[in-house]
Order: structure tokens, then sequence, then C-alpha cells
């Protein structure tokens, strides 16, 4: 669980907001410093509403954005206190709450494509032809380790040594790509269909729908300096921002176009791929932001394998960083109707 403070903040907020009606009726906002990645759709469009629109406010809530290429340099963030969120996938979300006490996951932000994309002239059909080839992806992600998860399952048990594997950041892939200075690269939308798009490179192997979520963790410091109602709070403006976006995704594609500077063709179909985005939900009940006990399992798999591989420092227990409650909480009281009136939703920058 959170903090004792957390469990205890979770009754007196209850009894409060019953009391009081609708968060938003404090006089001074909570205010976060929230970091998302400029390069990954489907949790970007959604980070891109809460910019855009007046959500956060409804919610009594207040919030500088911050925008990194990946998840790496995100957690980084996090850990010098720069930034109170941790959104990424598993891999790097985890990375950063180990080093950050007190730090808690909370919910799913989205699903996301992700595999292995190789040169349009490579000659290779499968994943143990790539022995003796080049390949390149950002080690502080979970596209990498699960990536090579795949190649190790294939056949290519020591990829570190049959392969030359480069540490090379997303944003450089295309580049890298198009010099035929790599063979191959583990990577994911809208990266991923930008180069299929272009005809740069061909799909090699394309993990299992469901292998790659982003995930929302909140650093210790801000949990310690703030309560169980401002946290339940931002979960709240979450899904309403998700629910917000679901309905209108062709404005949130725009936003997310102009930070991340792809068009937003690519980025419609990277969110295709996302369970509450692909098509619009009017019900805002029926957001679907779970971690499950299987995605947490498979979580713990990736961080063994990085352990086994000498890429973690230290065994890691995954379940222990994970809290369902306060997102369980704030569903019930959106299902009893505690929420800002969604019809107050509105732009309040271009």
């Amino acid at each position: 669980m959170i903090r004792r403070k957390f469990m205890a903040g979770g009754v007196v907020a209850a009894i409060l907001l019953a009391a009081i009606g609708t968060p938003a009726n404090s006089a001074e906002p909570a205010s976060m410093t929230l970091g998302y990645q400029s390069l990954w759709a489907g949790g970007g469009e959604v980070f891109e509403t809460l910019r855009h629109t007046n959500i956060l406010e409804l919610n009594g809530l207040k919030a500088d954005f911050k925008t990194f290429t990946f998840g790496g340099p995100l957690g980084e963030a996090a850990v010098a206190g720069n930034i109170d969120d941790i959104f990424a996938a598993d891999a790097p979300v985890l990375r950063a709450a180990a080093r950050i006490p007190g730090s808690k996951i909370f919910f799913r932000t989205h699903d996301a494509r992700f595999g292995i994309v190789v040169r349009s002239d490579f000659d290779g059909t499968k994943l143990t032809d790539l022995k003796g080839k080049s390949l390149s992806g950002p080690f502080g992600t979970t596209t990498f380790p699960r990536a090579m998860r795949a190649i190790v399952k294939a056949g290519i048990n020591e990829p570190f040594s049959d392969m030359k594997i480069v540490n090379q950041d997303i944003a450089e892939q295309v580049s890298a790509m198009q010099g035929k200075l790599v063979d191959a690269v583990t990577t994911w939308d809208p990266t991923m269909q930008r180069m299929l798009d272009q005809k740069i490179g061909k799909i090699l192997w394309e993990a299992p729908k469901g292998e790659n979520i982003g995930q929302m963790g909140i650093t210790g410091p801000w949990l310690k300096s703030h309560t169980a109602d401002d946290l339940n709070r931002f979960i709240k403006a979450w899904i309403m921002a998700t629910w917000w976006t679901s309905n209108n995704i062709d404005q949130a594609h725009k936003w997310f176009a102009e930070t991340s500077r792809l068009s937003p063709d690519v980025l419609k179909l990277a969110t295709d791929y996302d369970r509450n985005l692909a098509t619009p939900i009017s019900d805002i009940n029926k957001i679907d932001l779970s971690i499950t006990k299987a995605d947490i399992e498979g979580t713990q798999q990736v961080m063994d394998f990085l352990y086994e591989r000498k890429l973690l420092s230290s065994k890691m227990d995954v379940a222990s960083f994970y809290d369902d409650g306060p997102l369980k909480q704030a569903q019930k009281e959106i299902a009893e109707g505690k929420l800002p009136d969604l019809k107050a939703i509105k732009i309040v920058t271009p």
C-alpha cells in the first residue's frame, strides 16, 4: 500500500467528498509536474488532452508538462525530482520507482504495439536470421528486454555475443535504418508505423497484443507531500481525459502531432491498437485502466530476465510496487456520480 498516511487519508477523503461535493471546490489546486513521452502514441494523446483542456482544473489540480523521447530519460528525471510521475512501460517505471522510496504504480495508461523491424532489403524471415546482424534499441525500455527474450526463445541463446547490439534512442532509429547503420531495431508506435509507411523497414517480429502497456507511477515525494484525495482527483482526471480523448481523437491527434512532429495518420494507426481509444466510448464507466495479475506476472519475467543477463543489479519483487486500490476507489466514485460534470470539459489552449 502507499503509506499509512494515504491509507487513513482515503477514508477521510471519502467522508469529506460526501460533505463538500466535487474536489474542484478546493481553494488551492494540488500541483504536479507531469512528464510524458513525445514519441509514444496513445498515452501521449491523453496527456495532450490534460494539457489543452480544463480537466485538471475541474478536478482541483494544476500541472506543468515536460516531454522526453522515451522512458529511460523520463525515469531519470523522476529520480532527480524534476517530475512527479513515472509514465512508461513496466521496466523503466520499475527501474525508476525502485530508486525513489515510496513510489507506486497505480494504473495502465494505454496499449502499445512494438516489435523488431528490419531494413527493407533484409533477406531473412525469422528471428534466428538476426544472428551475426546488428540491432539497436533503447536499453532503458521494456521493448528491448522483451524483444531480447523473443530472440533467445527463437534460438539465439547469447544475443550479446552472436549479434552486434547497440543502445540507441528511438529518435535516432529512422536515420539509422535509412543510413544502413543497423540491420534491425526494437521499436514501437508511432515510430514503428512511420518506418513501415516510408518503406524504410518491414516487421520481422511483432509482440503479442498486451505485452506492452503504458503504466502510471507516482513518485514517493509527491505522495508523501499530498493527500489521498489529491491522488484520487488525479486518477479521476486521467479517466476523464481518456474518455474525452476517446470521443475527440482527431483533436488529440492534432495536438500530439505537433509534439511528436509525426503525421496524425501515423498516430491514428497507433491508437487503433488501444482498447480505450480505438473507438469512441460513450460511458465513462467503461474506461479500462486495469493492470491485471497476468500483466504483473509478465513484468516479473521481464525483470528476472534483466537480472539474469546482468542488466539489473538486484532481483526485484515487482508486485510490491503495484497498488490498484486508489483506481478502484476512483472508479467506484465515478460510478456513483462523484466526478466533475463531463459537459463542463472545454478546450482552454489551442
